[in-house]
């Protein structure tokens, strides 16, 4: 500015300007020209014919500087003292100090800026300090574009960082390409982040990792602030990532303040042994970070290894030596599981079939030329069937399928191989059929005697039993994965398929017979006569024992009657539970039938199995009040046809009776977090295979469980307003600037 215009002293500008004003300011009156620029009037105030001569007046005095020995003031800017520095009016030439307000102003933007028209004046007539508005603006800006791109990551379990991330680079990875995405969609956000300063566009990988753990924590919270200091059941389940480190993911059962059953992920946590004490140190250390106790258990869901429910020395045990309420329900799934797989290991007939199908799966999965001759097989099977009017076309309908191996561990993967491998049988006869054409092939042998073991009678058999079988246990399966199942609805499911199973012993011999017998011919098949003797497989007749039995005997006895037997013992000796009495007490309050199993004196004997809960109660209080719930909910019609527990549980919060009948109520949730599957702390690991990957596996512990517990409990983060995750951000460290 001294280019243009000489600097005057004061003594010869203070008889320059001023002004008389009325409505506004129509004369100059110099002597009293205000200098100081927080009080002084801004240029719109003058009249226009005398607006350029004040701009003028005020060029040649110039800058207005306190002096030399004024003693500028401290304040507080977060948690720093701060002040004005005299050498910034030799740094920046534009400013103007206010001491009566302890602000600074832009001279420049005084003079020559048209408040009215161009935004805001906080360099005209609000002054700034080191923070401004419009500086903490544009910084809430960048920060929440961060927050955005964050979440959408941490959503969909994407990774973050790029493997060059510089400004050259072709793909700098997920955050910076979304960060630059929402650039181009929004000028606005462009505009800021193009602005700023590179000490301070908020996303450098730390910033990432903050805001990733504010929404953690914030998740989290609401978790603990779901639960109310009430009552819960852990389900614990331990494995090993893709580095080889071991980690223990807990979940949390609780009934919420609406009544409905809940299970969160409170997090994973990395231990370096799998011994009952340091698991069990492990969720010490996790419950007391989140503000919960081990007291306050009343429920443990593991698995059958030795470590999680062993009587002497197990998880279960070291934790009922401090809480002998926190009882322990192994869990359904896996015990189901368990009943399957020793079915399909001790049966020599079942363990032969499923051998076959495992050499069958090898066989086409191991190339993929027979994987891709299998699909063009399987197109051309559904063009014939749509043709011939056995199936309709249609959107979703006739996908692509593949045949995979059944595991042990898989829930329900038996009963998927076997549906799969019924719907690509006549696909899977073609691969065969044109594999074993080249003679020269080097598993031509193997191809014809998978050929001749899919072409027998023995396997279609086999085949359609399984199904049968299988598909009773796999619906019960899917029902005791449900998140919101409660034990004694759990119970009455296992009993209702072991009803099914009998009812296949009893009359599904003649429906399950005439069924193969039709596949068999329409694929011409060789049916054998059922009263001729039995010969396995293509044994010759000469070698077969006088002893043997008939055909009908062998599929009919040997085969599913004993298959279901075995499985009806399997299911017996898996599904017997410890908690007896206590299951026993739970029964009583299902409210079926019109509350039928109702018992007083059994659920006075559930009172004493959870002595912390009812401290101080009277048993004849708690017989009465017993007595008056059951004479209200059954002349109640809005209790008629409930389903269940949870069904009851989440009435009585509806009608406001958990009020009324308060110990009744928290009897119900006492036998609610009861735990049934740790089919949850199982979708956890499979969640960490698809975050922490082979290509992505260079992760520390807290970034993983932030990562893990944002991805698992997604519906919860699309409830909290990122108000309230900026704001922990905010305080996780001392930012520059203000939201």
């Amino acid at each position: 500015m001294k280019k243009f215009f000489p600097v005057l002293s004061r003594d010869k500008a203070t008889s320059s300007t001023n002004v008389e004003a009325s409505e506004s300011i129509k004369v100059v009156n110099y002597e009293l020209l205000e200098m100081d620029p927080g009080i002084r009037p801004p240029i719109s105030s003058y009249h226009p014919d005398i607006q350029n001569e004040v701009r003028k007046a005020y060029l040649k005095i110039g800058r207005h500087q306190p002096p030399h020995n004024f003693v500028y003031p401290w304040s507080i800017q977060g948690k720093q003292k701060r002040r004005f520095c005299k050498n910034w009016f030799d740094l920046y030439d534009w400013i103007d100090y206010s001491e009566s307000k302890d602000l600074v102003f832009c001279l420049p933007c005084f003079l020559f800026k048209n408040v009215s028209k161009y935004g805001g004046d906080h360099f005209v007539g609000d002054g700034f300090v080191n923070q401004t508005k419009q500086m903490n603006a544009e910084y809430r800006v960048r920060v929440n574009t961060s927050l955005v791109a964050t979440k959408f990551l941490l959503r969909c379990g994407m990774p973050f960082r790029g493997s060059d991330e510089s400004l050259n680079s072709l793909f700098k990875g997920p955050f910076l390409e979304l960060v630059d995405t929402l650039k181009e969609i929004n000028s606005e956000i462009a505009s800021v982040i193009n602005c700023a300063p590179g000490n301070n566009l908020m996303t450098s990988p730390k910033i990432q990792k903050d805001l990733a753990a504010a929404c953690a924590c914030e998740i989290t919270q609401q978790i603990i602030c779901d639960i109310a200091d009430d009552v819960f059941c852990v389900l614990i389940d331990e494995s090993g990532d893709v580095t080889g480190k071991e980690q223990m993911a807990v979940f949390i059962r609780y009934v919420n303040n609406e009544g409905l059953v809940k299970e969160r992920f409170l997090g994973i946590v990395s231990v370096k042994e799998t011994s009952a004490k340091s698991l069990k140190e492990a969720l010490e250390k996790l419950l007391s970070i989140n503000g919960l106790s081990i007291s306050s258990i009343r429920g443990q869901g593991y698995d059958g290894a030795s470590n999680m429910r062993g009587k002497f020395g197990g998880l279960r045990t070291l934790i009922q030596n401090e809480n002998p309420s926190a009882y322990y329900v192994h869990c359904f799934a896996h015990q189901l599981q368990l009943a399957l797989v020793a079915c399909a290991k001790t049966h020599k007939d079942v363990s032969g079939f499923f051998g076959k199908v495992n050499m069958l799966v090898n066989f086409i999965r191991s190339s993929n030329k027979r994987q891709e001759l299998l699909r063009d097989k399987q197109v051309a099977q559904f063009a014939k069937l749509i043709e011939e009017g056995q199936i309709e076309s249609g959107s979703g309908l006739n996908q692509e399928s593949s045949i995979a191996r059944a595991g042990d561990t898989r829930w329900g993967s038996h009963f998927r191989t076997l549906t799969s491998l019924m719907t690509l049988y006549g696909a899977i006869i073609g691969v065969l059929e044109e594999v074993g054409n080249d003679t020269s092939f080097e598993k031509y042998g193997e191809t014809m005697l998978l050929l001749d073991v899919l072409q027998s009678f023995d396997f279609i058999f086999m085949l359609y039993m399984m199904v049968e079988i299988l598909g009773f246990t796999n619906d019960l399966s899917v029902a005791l994965q449900k998140r919101d199942q409660d034990l004694l609805n759990a119970l009455s499911l296992v009993n209702a398929t072991k009803q099914e199973l009998q009812e296949m012993r009893n009359d599904g011999w003649e429906e399950l017979i005439s069924k193969v017998m039709e596949i068999c011919n329409k694929l011409d098949i060789d049916v054998p006569d059922m009263d001729a003797s039995y010969v396995q497989g293509k044994k010759p007749r000469r070698h077969a024992t006088t002893s043997s039995v008939s055909n009908l005997h062998h599929y009919k006895h040997d085969c599913l009657f004993n298959v279901l037997d075995l499985q009806f013992h399997e299911l017996n000796a898996r599904f017997d539970e410890e908690n007896t009495e206590l299951l026993e007490c739970v029964s009583c309050l299902s409210p079926s039938s019109s509350f039928t199993a109702f018992d007083v004196k059994k659920l006075l004997r559930m009172v004493e199995l959870y002595p912390n809960d009812f401290v101080d109660v009277p048993e004849v209080v708690m017989r009465h009040q017993l007595q008056n719930y059951v004479r209200n909910v059954r002349c109640d019609p809005k209790f008629a046809n409930l389903k269940g527990l949870s069904d009851l549980c989440a009435k009585f919060v509806e009608t406001n009776k958990c009020n009324t009948f308060d110990m009744v109520y928290k009897l119900l949730k006492l036998a609610l977090v009861l735990p049934v599957a740790t089919a949850s702390v199982e979708h956890v690991f499979s969640a960490m295979k698809f975050v922490k990957s082979q290509l992505c596996n260079k992760m520390s512990d807290q970034w993983l469980n932030d990562r893990l517990v944002t991805f698992v409990e997604k519906d919860v983060l699309g409830t909290i307003n990122n108000d309230v995750i900026l704001a922990h951000f905010q305080e996780m460290n001392d930012r520059r600037f203000s939201l």
